[in-house]
């Protein structure tokens, strides 16, 4: 039996372990008995982490200033119907690290050091059967290796309105991301969105050389900035732990304008963040004659906006409720495959009684193809027509439930339509079939 399938197994037995609990939980509570006839079992369930506090030992540490952390994220796919092909994938992300508050280990007063390392493996559906420019498992990617994520150091300054941090790291964690992302399992709306392919983005967890800084203008402004280093090798399999320069072409800088604003008598959160990036990089020029010799461009860049509110509070003062939110961005067509990013979605935090960790999310996510990498396509076509598939745009629908059965354990399963898989027609249009399971060590 390999590795892969023994995790695989022994996460099953737990998952239907942890269900039958729940449900037994759930039927004593409303027999009004106990909630659970084994202390041990109910402190359990009821606890932040799988591993629970390890007889106090966690906490000492954290209040030392060690905190430990460590994940396990599974997200399996199926296609039932269209792609290139009906099949099935599973893919897996660990994660372990710790956070180093300096203040409390050796009072260095508002520093913290982070390190983070992943291990990943699995297949992708998007690649092996559907045939989409745009992952139906977020977690995929960035070599399926183990890795050092992150190695950084962090610094609150002047009364904590300048943030800086600097070392080994990636932009996606600080720009153009929002945690309400991940609350679905496509990768064009978790973590990034999608026009980081071809941006030069360092993307989770492929870490890179950089730093960044955020100033608090206000209460609800800031302003933010940074410089990391563009290097493609660093996504190799071999490369895991490659910390060196070589192969880098050259600095992405993105900015970024934030407002976080309470509106109304009952303060609704909102988020809202215009941005812009540059790379210095020397890259491939889309317009280049599809076959024929490649040219270079000097440089790409790209804007975007987003947005997300809510809109209806289903209890004040607490993060239940609807928020609504939103994506546009646009990047250089001459050298980003995906020249316009359009999102729009909805997120219900909190579903039904006593379901306040529950979640259902809606949203549909828009990509449309370089016109200058159509061009080339039309006019290779022009030459020898029905030499090249000419792309246009790829549309994502995704449909979710995330239930938290524990403070550690959610299960989301979640169906995924894909129109148009790589931009073109010759594609049937698929329909996936997506659980994603995520354990907190």
């Amino acid at each position: 039996m390999s590795a892969g399938s023994l995790i695989r197994g022994v996460a099953i037995a737990l998952w239907c372990a942890l269900l039958g609990a729940t449900t037994l939980q759930s039927r004593s509570a409303r027999a009004d008995e106990p909630a659970a006839t084994n202390p041990g079992l109910s402190s359990w369930l009821q606890g932040q982490y799988m591993t629970g506090d390890w007889n106090g030992l966690r906490s000492d540490l954290e209040a030392k200033g060690i905190t430990l952390r460590a994940h396990h994220i599974a997200e399996s796919a199926a296609n039932p119907i269209g792609g290139l092909k009906q099949g099935a994938a599973y893919t897996e992300q660990v994660d372990a690290g710790a956070d180093f508050d300096l203040e409390k280990l050796i009072g260095w007063p508002k520093a913290k050091l982070h390190v983070t390392f992943t291990q990943r493996a699995g297949q992708s559906l998007a690649a092996n059967t559907i045939g989409s420019f745009i992952s139906v498992q977020e977690i995929y990617g960035a070599g399926q290796n183990v890795r050092l994520a992150e190695l950084s150091y962090e610094q609150l300054l002047l009364e904590d309105r300048l943030r800086i941090k600097l070392g080994w790291l990636h932009a996606s964690d600080d720009f153009a991301t929002s945690p309400i992302y991940c609350y679905f399992q496509n990768n064009g709306f978790c973590g990034q969105i999608a026009i980081v392919v071809n941006s030069g983005f360092t993307i989770y967890p492929t870490g890179s050389w950089g730093g960044m800084a955020k100033v608090s203008l206000s209460d609800e402004v800031y302003f933010q900035t940074g410089v990391y280093e563009v290097n493609p090798t660093l996504a190799a399999p071999a490369n895991g732990f490659k910390l060196g320069i070589s192969g880098a072409t050259g600095v992405i800088m993105p900015a970024q304008l934030g407002w976080q604003p309470r509106l109304g008598r009952t303060g609704l959160k909102g988020h809202y963040r215009l941005g812009g990036y540059y790379d210095t990089s020397d890259v491939p020029y889309l317009g280049s004659p599809v076959g024929g010799p490649q040219a270079l461009a000097h440089g790409r860049w790209g804007f975007y906006g987003q947005a997300d509110q809510m809109i209806y509070p289903t209890a004040p003062g607490t993060d239940r409720g609807l928020t609504a939110f939103a994506v546009i961005a646009y990047a250089a067509p001459g050298t980003a495959m995906l020249e316009y990013i359009g999102q729009l979605g909805l997120l219900l935090k909190g579903t039904f009684a006593d379901r306040d960790g529950d979640s259902i999310g809606l949203a549909v996510s828009y990509s449309k193809v370089s016109s200058t990498l159509v061009a080339a396509q039309n006019a290779a076509n022009a030459l020898a027509p029905g030499s090249v598939s000419v792309q246009s745009a790829e549309t994502t629908i995704e449909f979710n439930y995330r239930a938290q059965l524990t403070p550690w354990f959610s299960l989301m399963p979640n169906v995924q339509y894909v129109i148009r898989p790589n931009g073109v027609m010759t594609i049937p249009n698929a329909l996936v079939l997506g659980l994603q399971v995520r354990l907190t060590f």
